[in-house]
């Protein structure tokens, strides 16, 4: 298991009690996708999956994850997928996970304290 998907553990128990099921966590150049991180919905013969830009800090990259952790929440908790994925679910789970601010969808790199 890499360090991302131990962190992903980690966040887990911290903010969700361990409740959400483990999914796989990759760090690489996002560059070409214009993206500092990205869930990937389970569909299919797909699995759920977070992608992280391996450019970012260690702390970013945390906060990162923490974003993605909560596209990962509410399809497992709420079973929807808000518009464009930064719906009102998606907001609350930020909030509640501790980032402040108006919360919008390039609210991920920046929290007031790691995670």
């Amino acid at each position: 298991m890499n360090y991302w998907t131990k962190k992903f553990k980690h966040l887990n128990k911290k903010y969700w009690g361990g409740k959400l099921s483990t999914i796989k966590v990759v760090v690489r150049d996002l560059t070409k996708d214009r993206a500092e991180g990205l869930y990937h919905y389970p569909h299919e013969d797909s699995k759920a999956m977070i992608e992280i830009d391996k450019n970012l800090t260690h702390h970013e990259k945390t906060n990162i994850l923490l974003h993605e952790m909560c596209h990962h929440a509410v399809e497992e908790f709420y079973k929807e997928r808000p518009y464009h994925d930064h719906g009102s679910e998606w907001k609350k789970e930020m909030r509640r996970c501790g980032f402040i601010g108006k919360i919008r969808s390039s609210r991920g790199r920046y929290k007031t304290k790691a995670g």
